[in-house]
């Protein structure tokens, strides 16, 4: 067990990580490392989402259904998103969290950029694919770093301001993906330099991945922490043994956590549809208004979550993080059932803002109760199997749900709100019931690793 003094002085290398010896780095620079990473997180949405706002003229130019599409929406990033996040976790581990970090940037950006150059359903399928890749980077290295630049009774703020880069960049997807879409598709296929000629929906692609050299300037200024609360190397059989020890209280906040995302995947995966089919609103509006309401509601509710959580945490309170998740899976069933009662689509969008608002505690305290009651040399792995599970149930089943019951028992696109709607309220449930079942197991697991932490 490695025991650090709180009173050392902090300090970096010239070249390097921070030695053994030292401790927390100060506050400022902690803060500046967030905020990158927060920035980073809501640039990978991006490329993720933009997908979303071209629906139509990728089945048109494709020739494929609602089912075809959200397989290739949800499947195909997450194939290789969610099983290459367990070897980068164990790299994340053991190695430079910064250098992955750098790597997975570049590469997704990358195949953005590839994603406008396919032509064939399964050259794009492939592309989606390697983004995937490179985004498996980000989370297990983002988490495990804001973990050793906060001690535990200040991480919760940060790491669900972290998770927060998912509302701004589904904000920033809505609000830019619409007028992107629209303007890329005004004018028929262009010719773009280094790129040939391109379709509108091919030149979305190419657009927003091009930012990404900013964003890999930016890790570069990033330098490694040291690592806290290790109880021994990076080792994977002591990974899954200890898993295997405390089964009931990862496996409740795994599948309380992912619930909680195919609750939000099934309602925000599918509303600039369920806008556009059921009340002829053009992208650009439905990325403004979106965009707004997702950063506007998710920021309030994952900052709240956080702060809250710190404050409780300090109080002595136990089993914060669960708690807390549970009231907010709770209550999110009421503005879901209501959006599909009104069929206007400001009421729509205020319900969608409320289920965003709920939602969005459980994806920012989720993966900081995560971080307590696992020891820092698993925690690259641990995050990397806990997102495997969340995206493989989360954006493919959730995501294809909608699709097959738009596609298959309603037989009529604009019931989409309808198929949505029953997706997400049977997640809510299934999550409220995974939390509560492991809520006892968490506080003896939490307890067991503060001791020994």
């Amino acid at each position: 067990m490695v025991v650090r003094s709180m009173s050392q002085k902090t300090d970096f290398t010239p070249h390097g990580p921070m030695t053994e010896a030292s401790t927390y780095p100060k506050a400022g620079y902690a803060w500046y490392v967030v905020v990158i990473l927060y920035l980073c997180y809501t640039f990978s949405f991006l490329d993720r989402a933009i997908i979303t706002y071209l629906v139509e003229p990728i089945k048109a130019a494709l020739l494929i259904n609602d089912t075809y599409f959200s397989l290739l929406s949800g499947l195909s990033f997450v194939a290789f998103y969610a099983f290459m996040g367990i070897p980068v976790g164990r790299l994340a581990d053991a190695r430079s969290r910064r250098n992955l970090l750098l790597a997975g940037v570049a590469l997704w950006s990358t195949m953005t950029i590839l994603c406008g150059q396919a032509s064939t359903y399964w050259e794009l399928f492939f592309a989606r694919m390697g983004v995937g890749v490179g985004e498996a980077c980000l989370v297990p290295c983002a988490y495990s770093l804001i973990t050793d630049y906060f001690p535990r009774e200040r991480r919760s703020l940060p790491l669900t301001i972290f998770s927060g880069g998912i509302m701004l960049g589904a904000g920033v997807a809505h609000l830019c993906g619409g007028m992107v879409a629209d303007y890329a598709q005004s004018g028929g296929p262009r010719e773009i330099f280094l790129f040939g000629l391109v379709q509108p929906w091919q030149l979305t692609f190419i657009l927003v991945g091009l930012p990404g050299i900013f964003f890999i300037v930016a890790i570069a200024t990033i330098r490694e922490p040291a690592r806290h609360e290790q109880k021994g190397k990076p080792d994977t059989a002591a990974m899954f043994r200890y898993l295997g020890r405390h089964l009931a209280t990862f496996s409740s906040l795994i599948l309380g956590t992912t619930f909680g995302a195919m609750t939000n995947m099934a309602m925000l995966g599918w509303a600039p549809v369920w806008l556009e089919r059921r009340f002829a609103w053009n992208k650009t509006i439905i990325g403004s208004y979106l965009g707004i309401t997702i950063f506007v509601f998710g920021t309030i509710g994952l900052t709240l979550a956080g702060s809250l959580a710190n404050r409780y945490i300090r109080a002595g309170k136990k089993t914060v993080y669960i708690k807390m998740m549970m009231a907010a899976e709770g209550l999110v069933i009421i503005p879901i059932i209501l959006a599909r009662v009104y069929d206007n689509p400001y009421w729509v969008l205020l319900c969608i803002g409320g289920t965003i608002f709920f939602t969005g505690m459980p994806s920012g305290l989720g993966p900081a109760a995560l971080q307590e009651i696992t020891p820092n040399e698993m925690r690259g792995q641990v995050t990397a199997i806990a997102f495997l599970v969340l995206n493989l149930v989360a954006t493919v089943l959730g995501n294809t749900l909608v699709g097959l019951l738009t596609d298959y028992v309603f037989v009529d696109l604009k019931e989409v709100r309808s198929s949505a709607v029953i997706v997400a309220v049977f997640a809510t449930v299934m999550g409220l019931i995974s939390l509560r079942l492991g809520l006892r197991a968490y506080e003896r697991t939490a307890e067991e690793n503060r001791s020994t932490g």
